[in-house]
């Protein structure tokens, strides 16, 4: 019953004559069967985009979002609501002794890229102030591009009113005062991200995201549908999978699995696109969902994460987890 909401939700925000009367002419099945093919199309996700606000990216399941300007020192909190981004929090920082992206252990940079806020941490030494927030770095894009590091903190100042050198070794720290704020403010980590740039963040079009979310149910409907070619296209020659396999070991394994022609039911929801700065001058998003996939053999419910390039106004996967 959900899904049918769903879809005739999504169908009212195209069509303006009554579903009752569709549905009486049509039935159930040919509504589904056209919200699949809506969800395909980028002309209905420009349409559904129209008053979002997206400059920072598409969100169907999160709360805050946070922006670290490395440049500016500056961390701005937004708290979304309503399809629209409402700044609530703004502080100055510092950042790592170090300018550029983070590589190596005990470089002293402060990372680059798109991280969760995973837990807090409370009576720390002194030296971090009133608690501190940890950041998923090094995340898969990192662990495959050679990164090391760990400990990435958002924490405050020393508790004894010590003057501390004008920059961390690597983490992002805040006046405790705004530290507190911040983290009342922050109530769910876990529905809370992290941009770090070394720059001016890059408005993200509504022509990309379209295409990133039409392409998505493509995909989609080519791995369901056993459309093995349709499928691997959609995949970055430089592919590489979590745990580090490429394409050519990739196309092998999902082609062995496409010939045995299982019928496949899988479901997305919570789709969240992040902008995702990079030192490559691409255009790369990160796009996570939850996935619920099934066989008759086997069930598997979770978080899917792609890293993806738009390039030449298609989509490419590059990582896959």
């Amino acid at each position: 019953m959900k899904k049918l909401i769903i879809i005739l939700f999504l169908y009212s925000n195209l069509f303006s004559y009554s579903l009752i009367d569709y549905y009486r002419a049509n039935g159930s099945y040919n509504i589904g069967k056209t919200a699949e093919k809506l969800l395909k199309s980028k002309d209905f996700w420009l349409k559904r985009l129209k008053n979002y606000d997206t400059d920072f990216g598409y969100y169907e399941n999160l709360n805050n979002l946070i922006i670290v300007n490395k440049n500016f020192q500056s961390l701005d909190l937004y708290r979304l609501k309503n399809e629209q981004f409402e700044l609530i929090q703004t502080a100055d920082i510092l950042i790592g002794k170090n300018q550029g992206y983070k590589a190596i252990e005990g470089d002293k940079k402060t990372p680059t890229g798109v991280y969760n806020l995973t837990k807090r941490l409370y009576k720390l030494n002194q030296f971090y102030g009133p608690l501190a927030i940890v950041l998923s770095y090094p995340n898969l894009f990192d662990r495959l591009k050679g990164r090391t590091g760990s400990g990435i903190w958002i924490h405050g100042k020393p508790l004894n009113g010590a003057k501390r050198d004008s920059y961390t070794k690597g983490c992002v720290a805040l006046e405790n005062s705004r530290l507190k704020k911040f983290n009342r403010l922050v109530k769910d980590v876990q529905k809370s991200l992290i941009i770090l740039e070394d720059g001016q963040l890059k408005k993200v079009s509504k022509n990309d995201l379209a295409t990133v979310l039409s392409s998505i149910y493509i995909w989609l409907a080519s791995w369901k549908e056993n459309r093995f070619s349709k499928y691997i296209g959609f995949y970055s020659k430089e592919f590489k999978r979590f745990d580090g396999n490429g394409l050519k070991w990739f196309r092998d394994y999902k082609r062995s699995i496409f010939k045995k022609r299982e019928k496949k039911k899988i479901f997305i929801t919570d789709i969240n696109i992040s902008p995702y700065p990079n030192n490559y001058g691409r255009n790369m998003f990160l796009v996570s969902f939850q996935e619920e996939y099934r066989t008759s053999k086997f069930t598997w419910k979770g978080k899917k994460k792609l890293f993806v390039e738009v390039i030449n106004r298609k989509m490419k996967i590059v990582i896959e987890k």
